[in-house]
């Protein structure tokens, strides 16, 4: 009988032990997966950047180069996007190398420091939408602007070609 217990023991600490390294094997297991999909979803998000980065740029050059060109100079997404895509591969090198060895709070730090980097880029997605807009509406105000000053213009110039200035015998202009 003392047997049966000792045995009966002896089984229930070793499925004790094997179901918490399972566990921790499965959290480690969860955590670098997360730490890849995330990896996968910054870098979407840094090529959704460019895009749009790009696109703000070609909004910025519709308007006037005397306004813009020192925001023209600060746009330039590709080597920040390089960058950031660099670093992006130097986290997925990490998990490579170091993943199956890390902490779980290496690995739970690393995850957190990548949530923190896709929250920030989405921020800064949503700002450049905002300013996106913006520029839009400013670049149909100018045009709308430019557009009524040329009309003005033509129409002071027709103006004077039909109704020419009359002049005083001393060669000043007369008022009608």
């Amino acid at each position: 009988m003392e047997y049966i217990v000792a045995i009966s023991t002896g089984v229930a600490v070793i499925a004790l032990v094997l179901y918490f390294r399972m566990r921790g094997l499965r959290r480690r297991d969860n955590a670098l997966r997360e730490l890849l999909d995330g990896a996968d979803a910054l870098e979407r998000q840094l090529h959704e950047y460019r895009d749009r980065m790009t696109n703000l740029k070609r909004l910025v050059s519709r308007l006037p180069s005397d306004m813009t060109a020192p925001a023209m100079a600060s746009i330039n997404p590709e080597n920040q996007v390089r960058t950031a895509l660099r670093d992006v591969l130097a986290h997925r090198l990490w998990i490579k190398r170091e993943g199956s060895t890390a902490t779980l709070e290496a690995l739970d730090l690393a995850l957190s420091a990548l949530t923190k980097s896709r929250d920030q880029l989405e921020q800064q997605l949503r700002l450049l939408d905002e300013v996106g807009l913006q520029l839009e509406d400013a670049g149909k105000g100018l045009r709308e602007a430019y557009t009524e000053a040329q009309s003005a213009a033509k129409s002071q110039i027709a103006d004077q070609i039909i109704h020419p200035p009359r002049r005083k015998p001393n060669g000043k202009p007369r008022l009608h």
